[in-house]
């Protein structure tokens, strides 16, 4: 399957911001896509969340642009937008009728100059915060799960934590503290701007000078060292047991493997598939449909900048014991490393990888993410031109040995999740 080569038009502004263009006129949509390089992984000790915080702080006003209006300007010009903080970064956008491209840009350029941080905006917004924490993750079913894992499996390193923060570092953010960080990370020598859509390069380009060229930031994190964010392996065999207030017990087995981009990265995308993550894969067929032990199974593989971990969770049918299941995992694993993969499996998993691959550049919106970490991560936007290539060129070979080199014989962590009133039976 061969897809249209994507072109953009890149340049830099003297202020030290990239700039990515994608032309596109068969429909009159632009995409608005900006990318800070600012993450939970740059936070410092005992002040976690404020990323994530200022994801939130972004869309409090600026300048000339009053509290919450940014969702209005973007809402009544039949737009969309939104934002989301990881790890490794910050991404904001708008998608809207191309005729709104100026107002998308003028936007995004106050909230990078002159962001309203005053303390009835901290105050509020850490409000906002500390309420999500609790309903998503602080009493939420098994909403704890994935910062234990990250804690566990990145331990020591800038994934430790979870984006969402510590609840006491959210409280303890000061005004000169957000101020410091806006001035330090959101600056257009830390960020990268990628414009898709309907647009002419030379217009898009003299707006993009018009809004941005003026920005400047003296106390930018680009003019010092970041601190290098160092991936320990896991040391030993960790086995984590938590009592929740749930009905079904969750098993997870996790391990750590290669970050975004390398090349066992792609062998784990065919693994995932062929274990666990279809209904024809071999755990949910064998657990979930011919022995009835699980009500769900899948292989969650993450992969971040600097590290990534995959992850085996099954959701128990009730009576059944954790060990047991943990068991059955590693043997389907050991069978895959010994035996290998039949050429049904791995012909189904090629090609709906390269399917999914090709197809999700039909949306500017793919186009645009993909840019951005394209460039955050590699500084190559050519990249999404040759990811098919990268899954074309695993092979059956390659996917074992990857298995071999990050699963069997590696330590791993085993985190069970037990209703309450079954303690006692595991005792």
């Amino acid at each position: 399957m061969s897809a249209k080569k994507i072109v953009f038009k890149e340049f830099d502004l003297s202020n030290g911001l990239h700039c990515i263009l994608y032309k596109d006129n068969l429909k009159p949509i632009v995409n608005v896509t900006i990318g800070y390089n600012a993450g939970s992984k740059d936070e410092i000790k005992n002040k976690k969340g404020i990323a994530h915080l200022f994801e939130h702080m972004m869309f409090q006003g600026s300048e000339n642009i009053k509290k919450s209006e940014h969702f209005e300007y973007v809402m009544k010009a039949g737009g969309t937008c939104n934002a989301f903080t990881m790890q490794d970064a910050t991404v904001y956008f708008e998608t809207m009728p191309s005729n709104n491209l100026e107002m998308a840009l003028w936007l995004e350029s106050e909230r990078m100059n002159s962001l309203s941080i005053t303390e009835e905006n901290l105050v509020n917004q850490k409000s906002v915060v500390i309420e999500e924490k609790r309903k998503r993750y602080d009493n939420a079913p098994y909403g704890s799960m994935m910062q234990n894992i990250f804690r566990n499996v990145f331990e020591g390193s800038g994934y430790e934590s979870p984006v969402i923060g510590n609840e006491d570092d959210i409280n303890s953010f000061t005004v000169k503290e957000a101020q410091d960080f806006h001035s330090n990370y959101y600056s257009p020598a830390n960020s990268v701007l990628v414009i898709s859509g309907d647009i002419e390069y030379k217009e898009t380009e003299n707006l993009i000078r018009k809004y941005f060229e003026g920005i400047e930031k003296e106390k930018s994190i680009i003019n010092t060292i970041r601190n290098r964010n160092n991936i320990k392996e896991i040391g030993k065999d960790i086995e984590l047991t938590i009592h929740d207030n749930i009905r079904l017990t969750s098993l997870g087995i996790c391990y750590q493997i290669p970050g975004s981009g390398a090349k066992e990265d792609y062998d784990f995308d065919y693994f995932s598939e062929i274990i666990a993550n279809n209904r024809s894969s071999r755990l949910y067929r064998k657990l979930v449909y011919e022995k009835e032990l699980l009500k769900s199974v899948m292989a969650l593989k993450l992969s971040l900048k600097d590290g990534g971990v995959i992850i085996f969770k099954a959701m128990l049918n009730p009576g059944i014991k954790p060990d047991y299941i943990k068991n059955e995992i590693i043997n389907e694993i050991n069978d895959i490393a010994t035996n290998g993969i039949t050429d049904e499996e791995f012909e189904k998993i090629q090609n709906q990888l390269e399917f999914g691959n090709t197809a999700k550049y039909s949306q500017l919106m793919n186009i645009s993410l993909e840019t951005v970490f394209n460039y955050l991560y590699y500084k190559d936007t050519s990249r999404i031109n040759t990811e098919i290539e990268r899954y074309l060129s695993v092979t059956r070979e390659s996917i074992i040995n990857s298995v071999n080199d990050f699963i069997l014989n590696k330590n791993s962590l085993t985190i069970t999740y037990l209703p309450i009133e079954l303690i006692k039976n595991y005792n």
